[in-house]
């Protein structure tokens, strides 16, 4: 029998799903090259990080219809959004309270000013962009094409004598485990809470002592995780990439040479826009 294709129904709730899994829909972003897909993602993020509006402002179209073209639903791209809120958070407060400006607020050495809280504003919008390019790239393209795109991009390095098929593994098989540690996490969680942690409950010595003691078995598990693995690996006689060979081979289509133009030239014209404005 067949794989049916995701929908969101297969689980029991949206929390199931963890931020940077595959999703298997099937969608136009899903069927493009992931070559495509990574070189588009590095330039949107591109455009966001060029100072001015422009960069933000031009990022949010593709990002959009990106996320449009996915079939990411809105409830789940605010899941993935909300499990980084404490790094956008901190960021804000740190960008309202020690910016210079017009002071709206002060208490002692700290005051909240105007330019602070336009600068929190923008670097949140810039994280959310940011965050949403990845999780694009993450939950349309499946961990093995995710692998072999980067090593197709990076080949020309291979003649400076850099271990390229390596390094790709390394950081593919590091975005793999990132869902089975959240997952270990939230079993370890639920366990230790059914025992009476009080990773919920009031005090803040009592939350810390929690999250102290859930470190403790996840660590040990993300070792032996990784022990297990590399016993697997030298078991199948791996040897990196020397001699390895591929089945398919992939091929740029027209989608993919749209996608590229169209992302490519986000951060062309943002810079172009933030010289004409200076």
């Amino acid at each position: 029998m067949q794989n049916e294709p995701f929908t969101g129904r297969e689980v029991s709730g949206l929390e199931n799903i963890l931020p940077g899994q595959y999703l298997p829909v099937e969608s136009p972003i899903h069927r493009l090259d992931s070559r495509t897909k990574i070189i588009s993602s590095l330039a949107v993020m591109t455009a966001v990080l060029i100072p001015g509006w422009a960069g933000p402002v031009l990022a949010s179209f593709p990002v959009c219809a990106g996320v449009l073209l996915a079939r990411i639903s809105p409830r789940l791209l605010w899941m993935h959004v909300r499990s980084v809120r404490l790094i956008m958070a901190v960021t804000f407060l740190f960008q309202t309270l020690f910016t210079p400006g017009d002071v709206l607020l002060g208490a002692g050495p700290l005051s909240v000013t105007v330019q602070g809280i336009q600068s929190g504003v923008d670097l949140l919008l810039r994280i959310a962009l940011i965050f949403t390019a990845g999780i694009i790239l993450t939950s349309t393209t499946s961990p093995l094409s995710l692998a072999s795109g980067m090593e197709y991009l990076f080949r020309p390095l291979g003649r400076l004598g850099l271990p390229v098929h390596e390094m790709v593994m390394a950081v593919t098989m590091a975005m793999r485990f990132v869902p089975v540690i959240f997952e270990e996490a939230r079993t370890i969680m639920s366990a230790q809470i059914s025992r009476g942690a009080g990773f919920y409950g009031p005090g803040l010595a009592r939350r810390a002592a929690a999250v102290t003691a859930l470190m403790v078995p996840l660590l040990v598990g993300a070792f032996r995780r990784s022990e297990d693995l590399a016993a697997a690996m030298e078991a199948r006689c791996y040897r990196g990439g020397t001699g390895r060979t591929r089945i398919d081979e992939p091929v740029f289509s027209t989608g993919d040479v749209i996608c590229a133009v169209i992302c490519g030239v986000t951060p062309v014209a943002a810079v172009l826009l933030r010289t004409a404005a200076v």
